[in-house]
């Protein structure tokens, strides 16, 4: 009789107890101001940046990233891991999403002499798919797995960018590295399904990442997001740091192919965060950023209006179920969410405003 009345109580103790393990308050919002103005230059990524980087560290990875919105209602994301940062390996990922969304992903996991990749300028290899830069305004990159394949050229219209400035941005002792190759470009290639070639036409976006050991223990989370409108072409980020010394908030802002803003230190406002009933884990619903310096004002609100990926990290990450149960339960809800926004704002140069407005898209990435 005693165990039949212990034993609820001690159900719900356990309850409770793996609730709280992973359970993270929803913010009510989340402001990130740098103390100073940083500036973090206009100058392009050399080419030891743009190649892949011999790194030292407990569980070293890479990535190269593109994204795209075609002529034809589309949008593209893909990207090459040398190595996986869930799982170690090398690896390669594509996304093809339709007018209303829908999309079909595949990620493949390679064997390690599978990849080649260059120390001395971008140029990527494997049974998957390839990038190759052509000259100093091209480059081609291609996907080929399960029968849908992918091969556009690239043509830089907004130049890349290398943040740095000594504030805390791509400086040897840090473990998180992000240089963008070409801040906007038009793409134009062939996507084959099924032996069925169509070309297409559009507009993307190119960068790269690598650091020194797991990203969970270089980062709680970040928030990225890029706007194209007209002229202007806009990166952003907000990336927080476990470290507490590093204060890392870029901005960049071409109108053409001149870099107007390079920056460290924006406003950047998230709230009106909503809650993912399965993965547990938060996303701002609006963003604001803001920034003043030197007659060059920016001041944008993104709108979330649908959610188009979601994705519980572990799943990717090469663990065992039993595994993924305990690290989700106990340690951590690793998530990542891709969502598209309306925006509008302005920018000011030199006493003169433009008014913008469209549609755009943002992530979140989130490792606790």
């Amino acid at each position: 009789m005693k165990m039949r009345r212990i034993l609820p109580i001690l159900m719900s103790f356990l309850a409770l107890t793996i609730v709280s393990c992973t359970h993270l308050d929803r913010p009510s919002e989340i402001i990130g101001q740098s103390p100073a103005h940083y500036d973090w230059g206009k100058t392009p990524p050399p080419a030891p940046d743009r190649a892949r980087h011999q790194i030292t560290g407990k569980r070293p990875f890479e990535w190269w990233y593109f994204d795209g919105h075609l002529d034809s209602g589309e949008t593209f994301v893909g990207a090459f891991l040398d190595p996986n940062f869930t799982n170690g390996e090398p690896g390669v990922a594509f996304s093809l999403y339709s007018p209303d969304w829908k999309k079909r992903t595949i990620l493949k996991t390679l064997d390690t002499s599978d990849m080649k990749s260059s120390l001395e300028d971008v140029n990527v290899t494997c049974s998957a798919g390839y990038v190759e830069r052509i000259d100093e305004k091209t480059y081609r990159v291609g996907w080929n797995m399960d029968g849908l394949k992918a091969d556009f050229t690239l043509t830089e219209q907004a130049p890349g960018w290398r943040p740095s400035g000594g504030d805390g941005v791509n400086e040897d002792h840090l473990d998180f590295f992000w240089v963008v190759h070409q801040a906007r470009n038009r793409v134009e290639g062939t996507i084959s399904e099924n032996g069925t070639d169509r070309h297409v036409t559009g507009i993307g976006y190119a960068d790269h990442n690598w650091g020194k050991k797991p990203l969970n223990e270089i980062t709680r989370k970040w928030v990225w997001g890029r706007i194209l409108a007209g002229e202007y072409t806009i990166v952003y980020a907000d990336v927080d740091y476990i470290d507490p010394s590093i204060d890392s908030r870029p901005l960049y802002i071409s109108r053409g192919e001149r870099q107007v803003v390079g920056t460290g230190s924006p406003v950047i406002r998230q709230w009106d965060f909503a809650t993912h009933p399965q993965l547990q884990r938060h996303y701002p619903r609006q963003i604001s950023v803001d920034y003043v310096h030197e007659g060059i004002e920016a001041h944008f609100h993104i709108r979330h209006k649908a959610l188009v990926e979601e994705l519980d990290l572990l799943t990717v990450s090469g663990l065992t179920p039993a595994t993924q149960w305990i690290a989700r339960t106990f340690v951590a809800r690793p998530t990542y969410f891709r969502i598209i926004a309306d925006y509008d704002g302005t920018i000011t140069e030199n006493g003169k405003t433009e008014t913008i407005e469209g549609e755009c898209l943002y992530e979140v990435m989130g490792f606790e």
